[in-house]
């Protein structure tokens, strides 16, 4: 028996829109906020029975359609080697940022089962117990995403390290970016095989990213983690935000989903990215500390945009949950989305 999601998006009725929250095993959780006092950030994500345990919380509160299992975007460069300090409410801070070509030479040859086995534990433990018709989904950051952080040191608003690198040797950071991409596809292809149903890369910060660059560059880059993830046959989805200005090149991906952000409306998205995609997405996550009725309502206009397009949609966020919402009213989102016929 496949997943609800996955049967949807091969075309098969499920008479409703499946839904899932990105960032929805957070802080806006009683369950969590109990884990996160007996844990660091960094043991949530490394100790595989807490990541599995925290990653299902969601199901068990709010009864979605996937579980994206508990973990962090700089996974992956602690897994190349790179020292990485997680804090929560301040997020990844790297102590030594690396901002050279020769900076990127700490970078250790990369087995994805050797040096983040946690990964493939948590992600192996989530799937023996799920019900078949929940998905599991992996994940990754993006190589742009991932390398703003490795490059600035943390998040940052301004991003000139990055943003001066590509300007004075766009190759050379192209070059790292390819190490990145091809890091990430082993990544994702030992979740997939660990037992991820589909898998979603988180470009954060494609915002910054000029469309000359991406077109260029960058383009051919995440074409190729798509493609060398194409022959496991899992649903691939692209999550981009506050970069409405990349969609001709976007409309380009290999992708099988793209993540959209709450800018535009869903049909305005397909209009701009064409109809070769599924969307998800793309309620606005402020709607959810809005009343309970304003939240049905807005998931109701969700679901008649849903209806209109062209390929079958998941309904989610444009962007992760907010910390404040209340629970009610993220189950009032899921909930609605759920019983509403297509």
């Amino acid at each position: 028996m496949k997943p609800d999601i996955i049967r949807h998006l091969e075309g098969e009725s499920l008479g409703r829109f499946p839904v899932w929250m990105m960032r929805q095993a957070g802080r806006y959780l009683q369950s969590y906020r109990d884990i996160r006092k007996e844990n660091t950030f960094w043991e949530m994500v490394s100790r595989p029975e807490v990541a599995a345990k925290v990653s299902l919380l969601p199901l068990e509160v709010l009864d979605v359609d996937a579980v994206i299992f508990f973990s962090d975007i700089l996974t992956l460069p602690y897994g190349l080697g790179v020292p990485v300090e997680l804090h929560e409410g301040v997020g990844p801070v790297l102590p030594t940022p690396l901002r050279s070509r020769a900076d990127f030479d700490v970078f250790q040859s990369f087995d994805p089962a050797k040096h983040t086995g946690f990964v493939g534990e948590a992600l192996t433990s989530i799937r023996e117990g799920l019900h078949p018709s929940k998905a599991l989904f992996g994940f990754a950051g993006a190589p742009w995403t991932v390398a703003s952080y490795l490059i600035e040191g943390r998040s940052s608003r301004e991003f000139r390290h990055l943003l001066g690198w590509m300007q004075k040797d766009p190759n050379g950071l192209a070059e790292v970016l390819r190490t990145l991409a091809n890091a990430t596809s082993a990544y994702l292809e030992y979740q997939i095989r660990s037992g991820a149903h589909a898998v979603q890369l988180f470009d954060t910060w494609a915002s910054v990213l000029p469309l000359g660059f991406y077109e260029e560059y960058y383009l051919p880059i995440i074409n190729g983690i798509f493609e060398k993830l194409a022959p496991l046959n899992v649903p691939r989805i692209y999550y981009f935000k506050q970069a409405a200005h990349l969609a001709p090149v976007v409309s380009k991906l290999k992708a099988d989903i793209l993540s959209v952000d709450a800018n535009l409306t869903l049909p305005q998205w397909e209009t701009l990215l064409g109809s070769g995609f599924s969307l998800q997405g793309n309620l606005d996550p402020t709607t959810l500390l809005q009343d309970e009725g304003t939240v049905r309502l807005k998931t109701r206009e969700l679901v008649q945009q849903a209806r209109t397009l062209s390929k079958p949609a998941i309904l989610n966020l444009g962007h992760g949950i907010l910390k404040d919402v209340p629970v009610a009213n993220a189950k009032a989102f899921v909930d609605e989305a759920r019983t509403l016929w297509i």
